[in-house]
């Protein structure tokens, strides 16, 4: 198989998984300092995934609602990434802690997540079925955007999506 060949299959593949919507596999560290892995995660079901940061207001606004559905659907893995730099990794626990959440809380300072999955605006809400399909893409957050995340996440644990 010559290069030429070789990198035009590459790319054809790369190609594939970007139109399919397939969410990359990632491993992302929790605050506690354990390390989850996509495959874990979706091997027990779907996964909300959610990237913040503690000086993003609407992100403040929405962290309460998604905790809510991590307590009200079990069945799906919430994950809500910190986009925080290393130095404010206090400030992220504080709030964390603070605030009860019932989700998993990772942390991202060295940006590894947010480049895999381009994010580049925060909130940034993703949903992705226990197939690795990413069926819900969305940023910002606005008051009664709730509603709608929470139709996606129910039509996903349908099988709707």
């Amino acid at each position: 198989m010559t290069r030429k060949t070789l990198l035009l299959l590459i790319l054809a593949t790369f190609a594939v998984v970007l139109l399919s919507n397939q969410a990359p596999a990632f491993t992302v560290e929790t605050i506690q300092g354990d390390r989850i892995r996509s495959e874990d995660l979706l091997a027990k079901g779907p996964i909300f995934l959610e990237f913040w940061a503690t000086s993003c207001e609407p992100c403040l606004k929405a962290l309460p609602f998604i905790s809510e559905f991590a307590t009200k659907y079990p069945e799906m893995s919430f994950v809500a990434v910190s986009t925080d730099s290393p130095r404010n990794k206090d400030n992220v626990m504080r709030r964390v802690r603070s605030s009860r959440f019932a989700f998993t809380t990772g942390f991202d300072g060295n940006r590894t997540l947010q480049s895999l999955f381009n994010v580049s605006v925060i909130p940034r809400t993703l949903i992705i079925t226990q197939s690795g399909q990413i069926v819900y893409d969305s940023t910002g957050y606005n008051p009664g955007d709730e509603v709608e995340l929470e139709e996606n996440i129910l039509k996903v644990l349908q099988g709707e999506l």
